[in-house]
């Protein structure tokens, strides 16, 4: 029965992604950008056989860890890699899921078909869909094991102790394996509180030995499986504290304000930035309640709906263009839809489930629940932040409703199953069970009635457009006379800009209640979804209860149940990642062609621009890239692609071969530092990562995001790719790029490490000169000394707005400026001599401005106290030369002829794992200077320079998971074996 089960929900799924077998793969952001990623490493391994520990293509270099690095002794990734090749994604991960659930079931005796129902639905729980469609493969990945490690964790307590502890160390190395530890580490929640229940039932029973040695043996295997997943697991918890995952050595804000939100990790906005609604709660039982993704109307899956209500042609066309979403979070892709039907079966079951690990899922369930609230519940978040270990390791914390994903379908089937077999002891409680029954549906109905008290928008919108007079205000006080006159405004008339204001307001309010009355359409829709369902489930308890016959009965009730469930489930689920057509009616909205979804990032005319203007400067590249080139297209024709997929085929094996051999930076002011689409083709300052170095992450809120050009000198940035007004960009090459390495004549201590970085710019001594107030950070001062990043203004007398008070980066040191606002009311920041000129007195000063200190990165480095103490001297001559001579990721060699003792400073991240220097075979210190980079002294003469970056526990914890694997899969062997004598031995006394 459950391979006819299989097979038939094999056929559904392979249905719902037909695509896949028409030669499409799924548009996932996350995966493209993977591939950016992973362009260098995945090429670089390729070629050359070696495991490539540190990726120099994104954020100016970091280790490879969480990009791209293979873990050979670690078996169980080996196997599962083997099946998503047999079932590719999406097919294969959806079909885990429901194997893994239904394993569940299995191990639990629960009936097969009611198995069925519960698979469908955790399987097609629309957040599941909605990460596949993300990209975060791994995440639904792991998520998939999580039923196969609770069947297996519960039968080891209540059936047999030895298979279920080895099959739960076999998923749960499965599960480490797909690489999503925070998936993992929201799971020991349901384990700790399951595993409280089995403790207290055990206490109850006294049978506290039985539970001790379960227990130990669970933990055991559970080590064991984190020991074969060590390599990635340990690597990544080293690298974590350095990363933005980890402490800040910086306790201040690019303002100068003591970062007052960080915490031990992440800091509680990045951790909290996507906290579920407590309204938004409701849609576990009807998914549209909040609308759907972060879309406008018009192109979401309401449009139709809209466009046939009963609004007027206006307020349709005013709310197509309108978003779908109103919602707390700052965006979505979809809501958490665990199911109405499988959800009703949960409710009952904490009414009528005797088996009393209902209570332990629904604690964690509520836990989990109030967790999601992030920040709309902060009590809670604050103290799980502050007390409970590594919580602050992790961000989105919405992520922890895959606990309710699974609890929800494990709750409903218990009580489905408990009730088909113990439908006698319902019918004893029959009028109760009505009663339940009824008021669940009745719950629903008033929820629709009484709506959810948001008014169809939230906080942040509502705040929006009840500013809406000032804004239009202020920005027709804001107008030039001539630029009025276009719109026959009198700017001294005020009763006339009144009434122009409230025109733009009314405009502006009638499109919003027009957005608000086609989100109620959307409300009201999704609750008669969810209200009709649960009136159809209900009918079919009722008729369960009714009918005379058991067996026929139970038929009735399952097969009615399952074929709702499926109605339930699979159209939310395709509204996220079904055949959808795309606007323009063309193509999937979801899906691409394969040959483009394998090889997503074309290169452009920018990029094209830095390979010809690198070949000019060596030709002997130009083989280099045509070799490539060559190899290029024999992968493209092994693959049968054509078009623009063959071409970014191509272009993957030319750039990488430029790469290789060329050491520059690139900054694509397109994507900036969250996109990775440059590090596909170079070696980038930007890229795309959730867990980047912590110190480039501080230089991009300090510095880059500013556009400190000496920041982006010392980081060898040769290129900027800089969007057009066309849509294409073009590459601008800096003359002033630092180069791979260059020798300082002098070293500045920094007390502190907010020193430094603040060093890295321009230090402004600044005055109030004007008759208003000049303000700092929201405060009065009349002079202050700031480096850029604070918040200046200044208040002109007469004047309700605050002018924002411009400093200029480029200034050197000893250079007076000064912020001036003219006779129209206009602002600039001139130079000072400029001011003394103007004897027409056109400008009225505000704030004076000198340059008291100017980073100098060509001549001076910046050190903290660790680092300079170990200098022989503070002041060097800086003569010599030094040069790059070959780089690849694990290893830069330089030679360097200098005159006397020298520091010699690397446009090269610091990082202090891994990475040793050598200077003529002789390991010497690595010294972090300018807050993130490295520098070396230098003795007189000729040096050969090699950084070598090497992880010995690597190869130990490949070992060492290795060893892991023989002996779990050692294990299962042994139970076999004794299994296998046990009925063995059990036929011979029969015979």
């Amino acid at each position: 029965m459950y391979f006819a089960i299989i097979g038939i929900m094999f056929i559904v799924i392979a249905m719902f992604f037909k695509p896949q077998f028409e030669g499409y793969g799924v548009k996932q952001h996350d995966i493209k950008e993977a591939k950016g990623m992973n362009s260098e490493p995945e090429m670089y391994r390729a070629s050359s056989g070696k495991e490539p520990m540190w990726v120099s293509s994104a954020f100016g270099g970091m280790p490879a860890e969480q990009v791209s690095m293979n873990y050979p002794g670690n078996w169980f990734k080996v196997i599962s890699n083997q099946y998503f090749k047999l079932f590719p994604n999406p097919i294969g991960s959806i079909f885990l899921h429901f194997l893994c659930f239904l394993l569940f079931a299995r191990l639990l005796k629960l009936n097969p078909w009611v198995g069925l129902l519960g698979a469908i639905a955790f399987s097609f729980a629309s957040y599941e869909l909605i990460v596949i469609q993300a990209g975060h493969i791994f995440k639904t990945n792991a998520v998939a094991f999580l039923p196969a490690i609770l069947g297996t964790v519960i039968y080891a307590y209540r059936s047999n102790r030895l298979w279920g502890i080895i099959l739960s160390g076999i998923f749960m190395a499965f599960e480490l394996a797909m690489n999503h530890v925070q998936i993992t580490y929201y799971f020991l929640f349901i384990l700790f509180f399951v595993g409280v229940y089995f403790f207290i039932d055990a206490i109850r029973k006294k049978q506290l030995a039985g539970f001790g040695i379960t227990s130990a043996g669970l933990i055991g295997v559970f080590l064991l499986a984190f020991v074969i997943n060590s390599g990635n697991i340990l690597l990544t918890n080293d690298y974590a504290k350095y990363s933005i995952r980890g402490k800040n050595d910086v306790s201040i804000s690019p303002n100068g304000l003591s970062a007052s939100n960080q915490s031990a990790g992440l800091d509680r906005d990045y951790i909290t930035q996507w906290s579920y609604g407590i309204g938004e709660t409701f849609t576990f039982i009807s998914p549209y309640v909040k609308g759907g993704a972060s879309e406008q109307i018009g192109n979401s899956p309401f449009a139709e709906k809209i466009q046939n209500s009963e609004l007027s042609q206006d307020q349709i066309n005013a709310a197509l263009s309108g978003y779908s979403y109103w919602g707390t979070q700052p965006s979505t892709s979809g809501p958490v839809y665990i199911g109405i039907v499988v959800c009703m079966l949960a409710f009952l079951g904490l009414f009528f489930l005797k088996d009393k690990i209902k209570w332990a899922l629904f604690a964690v369930t509520i836990l989990a629940v109030m967790l999601s609230w992030g920040k709309n519940f902060m009590g809670l978040t604050n103290f799980f932040i502050d007390h409970v270990p590594a919580y602050d390791k992790f961000r989105a914390i919405t992520m922890i409703l895959i606990i309710v994903e699974l609890t929800i379908p494990v709750m409903g089937v218990l009580f489905l199953n408990e009730l088909i077999k113990q439908r006698e002891a319902i019918l004893v409680q029959k009028k109760k069970f009505m009663i339940v029954t009824g008021a669940f549906v009745v719950f629903l109905i008033a929820v629709k009635i009484a709506g959810l008290g948001d008014g169809y928008t939230n906080p942040m919108e509502a705040k929006q457009y009840a500013g809406l007079n000032e804004m239009y205000t202020k920005q027709v006080m804001q107008m030039d006379p001539q630029t009025a006159a276009q719109y026959q405004l009198d700017l001294s008339n005020p009763q006339q800009l009144q009434q122009f204001v409230t025109a733009q307001v009314d405009r502006q309010m009638d499109s919003y209640a027009a957005v608000k009355m086609a989100r109620k359409e959307i409300f009201n829709s999704s609750m008669n979804r969810s209200i009709l369902f649960a009136i159809l489930a209900g009918g079919l308890l009722v008729i369960f209860l009714n009918i005379k016959t058991e067996k026929t009965a139970n038929t009735v009730l399952i097969a009615g149940l399952v074929i709702l469930t499926f109605a339930d489930m699979l159209p939310v689920a395709y509204n996220y990642l079904g055949a959808s057509d795309d606007a323009s009616g063309t193509g999937y909205k979801y899906w691409e062609e394969k040959g483009i979804n394998n090889y997503p990032i074309s290169a452009t005319k920018g990029d094209n621009e830095i390979l010809a203007a690198e070949i000019a400067a060596r030709p002997s590249l130009a083989s280099v890239v045509k070799n490539a080139q060559a190899a290029g297209e024999q992968k493209a024709d092994e693959l049968g692609y054509d078009g623009a997929a063959r071409a970014n085929v191509i272009n993957t094996y030319r750039f990488h071969a430029l790469r290789m051999a060329t050491n520059y930076r690139v900054l694509d002011f397109s994507g900036g530092f969250n996109s990775s689409r440059a590090s596909y083709f170079h070696k980038s300052l930007g890229g795309y990562h959730g867990a980047k170095l912590r110190n480039i992450n501080n230089l991009i809120e300090f510095h880059l995001s500013r556009t400190n050009n000496k920041v982006l000198d010392m980081m060898n940035v040769k290129y900027f790719l800089q969007p057009l007004e066309n849509g294409m960009d073009t590459a601008i090459l800096n003359p002033t790029a630092l180069g791979n390495a260059w020798l300082v004549k002098s070293v500045r201590e920094e007390a502190t490490v907010n020193d430094e970085i603040r060093a890295l710019g321009n230090k402004f001594k600044a005055e109030n000169r004007g008759g208003g107030v000049f303000l700092v950070n929201k405060m009065p001062v009349k002079d202050a000394v700031v480096y850029g990043g604070e918040a200046l203004q200044y208040l002109v007398p007469g004047r309700r707005d605050t002018l924002n008070v411009q400093l200029a980066s480029g200034l050197a040191k000893g250079q007076e400026a000064m912020f001036v606002m003219d006779v129209n009311g206009a602002t600039n920041l001139v130079p000072l001599i400029t001011l003394t000129m103007d004897t027409t007195k056109s400008f009225t000063p505000l704030v004076y401005l000198k340059v008291e200190d100017s980073f100098d990165p060509a001549n001076e480095a910046l050190m903290v106290r660790e680092f300079a103490g170990k200098l022989s001297s503070r002041k060097f001559s800086g003569e010599g030369s030094i040069k790059l001579k070959s780089s690849v990721p694990n290893k830069l060699t330089y030679e360097a002829d200098v005159k006397g003792n020298q520091l010699a400073v690397f446009s090269e991240i610091y990082y202090p794992l891994g990475w040793k220097a050598f200077v003529n075979g002789k390991e010497v210190p690595i010294l972090k200077t300018d807050y993130l980079l490295r520098g070396i002294q230098l003795k007189d003469g000729h040096s050969k320079i090699e950084f070598i970056y090497d992880l010995p526990k690597y190869a130990t914890l490949t070992m060492v998971a290795r060893i892991g694997s023989i002996l779990l899969i050692a294990l299962f062997g042994f139970a076999l074996y004794l299994s296998w004598k046990k009925k063995k031995g059990a036929k011979v006394s029969m015979d």
